[in-house]
C-alpha cells in the first residue's frame, strides 16, 4: 500500500514537472518569435498554450501584450480584464490594461489601470510615468507634476522624467502668464515675470529693463532687489552689493542673497563681515556646496584652519566633483603636515582637472567637425 502511494506521488511530481517544463517551453518559444517581430506566430503559440493550460494567467498576459503590440487594443483589453477578474493582483496586468486604454485615448480608464498597479506595487516606475502622461492628457497638470516628482525623488538621474517635468512646468508657467495678461496686459506682474524669464536666459539688458520697470511701479515688489542683484552680480557691476543688502532687508534669511553678498565681501577682503552671512546661507540651505566652500575660504582668511578644514570637507562631501574644494583641502592638509591626506586630495584634484580638460577638448573637436 505504502509503495503504491509512493509511486503515485512520484508520478504526480513527474507530471507536474513535465507540465511546468511545457509551460516554460511555450513561453520561451513565443518570446523568441516576439523578438524577431513575428507576432502572428507568437499569438498562435500562446493560443496553443491556452488549449493545454486553460486560463493560465501568464499566457493570457503575454497574449494580451502581443495584441497590444499589434494595436489590437479591444482584444488586449478583453484578455487583460479576464486575467484581472480571476486574479485582481496579477503582476503588471493592470498596467498593461491601462496602456491599452491609453492607446485608444480613454485616459481616465488608463489612469485607473496605472493607479491599480501602483497600489499593488508602488515602486513600478512605468505605471507612475504613464500615469503622469494620462493626467496630462486629462489636463490635470498639477497632479501629473506630483507623479513625476515622485519618480525623480526615487531616481534623480532619470533624464527623461526631468525633461517631462521641465515641459510641464513651462506649460504651467505659460498658462499662468497668459491668465495674468488676460486680466491686465500691462500689469507689474507681467513685467516681473518677463524680468525673471530674461534673467533665466541670461538676457541681462532686457532683464534689467524689466526689473527697473517693476521697481518704478512697485518699489516694494517681493524679490525685485534680489533679481536686480543677481543680474548686476553676473555682469560684475558694483550695484550688486547694494541690491543684495536691500534683498536681505526684505528677507534676512534668504540663502542666495546671503551667499552672494558674502562672496562680494570676501573679494573685498572683508571676511569678518562675510562670516555671519555664509552661516545664515548654510542654515537656510545646508546643501549649498559653494556656501560651505566660501565659508572655508572665510575661515582661512580669519586664521582658523580647523574650521576651514571642516567647511571644505563638507563642500567636497556635498559635491565630490568640486575640484576647487579638493585643491583647498590639499592646501590645508599641507599646512597641517598631513601628507597622506594632502596627497589624496591633490590626486582627486588632478583627476578632476584632467577629466574637465578632456571633456572640453571633446567639445572643441565636435564643434570643429560641425563647422567643417
Amino acid at each position: 500500500m505504502y509503495r503504491l502511494i509512493a509511486l503515485l506521488l512520484v508520478s504526480l511530481a513527474a507530471l507536474r514537472a513535465q507540465s511546468s517544463q511545457t509551460l516554460e517551453s511555450i513561453l520561451s518559444r513565443a518570446n523568441q518569435l516576439e523578438k524577431v517581430e513575428d507576432y502572428a506566430g507568437a499569438e498562435k503559440i500562446y493560443r496553443e498554450g491556452l488549449a493545454a493550460f486553460p486560463g493560465q494567467p501568464e499566457i493570457l498576459k503575454r497574449l494580451g501584450i502581443v495584441y497590444q503590440t499589434e494595436l489590437k487594443f479591444p482584444e488586449s483589453i478583453e484578455i487583460f480584464q479576464n486575467v484581472l477578474d480571476a486574479n485582481p493582483l496579477y503582476p503588471e496586468v493592470s498596467f498593461y490594461l491601462g496602456m491599452s486604454y491609453f492607446g485608444i485615448n480613454e485616459f481616465q480608464k488608463a489612469l485607473s489601470g496605472f493607479d491599480d498597479e501602483l497600489r499593488a506595487n508602488p515602486k513600478y516606475r512605468r505605471a507612475r510615468y504613464y500615469g503622469a502622461m494620462a493626467l496630462q492628457a486629462l489636463d490635470r497638470k498639477l497632479d501629473a507634476v506630483k507623479y513625476l516628482d515622485e519618480l525623480v525623488r526615487a531616481d534623480p538621474s532619470d533624464i527623461k522624467v526631468w525633461y517631462e517635468l521641465a515641459r510641464l512646468h513651462r506649460s504651467l508657467a505659460l498658462e499662468a502668464l497668459k491668465k495674468v495678461a488676460d486680466v491686465d496686459p500691462d500689469s507689474v506682474f507681467i513685467h516681473a515675470l518677463k524680468a525673471e524669464a530674461y534673467a533665466g536666459d541670461e538676457k541681462d539688458a532686457d532683464a534689467l529693463s524689466e526689473y527697473k520697470e517693476v521697481l518704478k511701479r512697485a518699489p516694494d515688489f517681493p524679490g525685485v532687489h534680489f533679481g536686480l542683484g543677481e543680474v548686476y552680480y553676473r555682469t560684475s557691476q558694483p550695484k550688486a552689493e547694494e541690491e543684495f543688502r536691500r534683498a536681505l532687508e526684505e528677507d534676512p534669511n534668504h540663502p542666495e542673497a546671503n551667499y552672494y553678498l558674502a562672496e562680494i565681501l570676501l573679494r573685498s577682503q572683508k571676511p569678518a563681515e562675510a562670516l555671519p552671512l555664509l552661516q545664515r546661507a548654510i542654515a537656510g540651505d545646508p546643501k549649498m556646496a559653494m556656501a560651505h566652500f566660501q565659508l572655508g575660504k572665510c575661515y582661512l582668511a580669519l586664521g582658523d584652519t580647523e574650521q576651514a578644514l571642516r567647511a571644505f570637507l563638507k563642500a567636497s562631501e556635498i559635491d565630490p566633483s568640486s575640484k576647487e574644494a579638493h585643491y583647498r583641502l590639499a592646501q590645508v592638509y599641507a599646512q597641517l603636515k598631513n601628507e597622506p591626506e594632502r596627497n589624496h586630495h591633490m590626486a582627486i584634484f588632478e583627476k578632476l582637472s584632467k577629466a574637465e580638460k578632456d571633456k572640453n577638448q571633446r567639445k572643441t573637436e565636435k564643434a570643429q567637425q560641425v563647422d567643417k
